[in-house]
């Protein structure tokens, strides 16, 4: 019976975390004449508090009108370096982010507590990791690719 809630919880985990998609960032063409600083405004339906340098974002926060927020390291109009992203259902990606995509180190929690933390590729599973439930137990742990488990410990 275990084994069943198990697979269950993987199948389920594995569609969440492809489900959740990123808000894109607007660009003003104003940003580019700011001098460098920290700023606050909103644009189309965005509120920013961030740090602008030579004409690009830099870091900060950013809340979109649906309920998601971000707050880390930027790279123009790119989430970049490290960072928080919460989804409106109180989803969240805490790690590094590359050209807008989980790449790097990072965990991905569900709003029901349940974990994956680990390695991630263009937005994918992709190297060593493990799936937590929701009291931090783990369920499985191994070498992912392209989201699939293709080697367990």
């Amino acid at each position: 019976m275990k084994k069943i809630y198990v697979l269950l919880f993987c199948i389920g985990f594995t569609f969440g975390i492809q489900a959740q998609e990123f808000n894109f960032i607007p660009s003003s063409p104003e940003i580019k004449q700011l001098a460098n600083g920290w700023y606050k405004y909103s644009f189309e339906g965005t509120n920013f508090d961030v740090e602008i340098l030579a004409g690009k974002l830099s870091q900060g926060n950013i809340n979109w009108f649906d309920g998601s927020s971000y707050s880390g390291g930027l790279s123009g109009n790119a989430f970049a370096g490290k960072g928080t992203y919460t989804w409106p259902d109180g989803s969240k990606y805490e790690g590094a982010f590359k050209k807008n995509q989980r790449s790097g180190k990072g965990s991905f929690t569900n709003v029901d507590g349940t974990k994956w933390s680990g390695k991630w590729k263009d937005n994918l599973r992709n190297g060593k990791g493990k799936i937590f439930d929701k009291d931090g137990n783990i369920l499985k742990e191994g070498l992912w690719k392209s989201d699939k488990l293709i080697e367990k410990k």
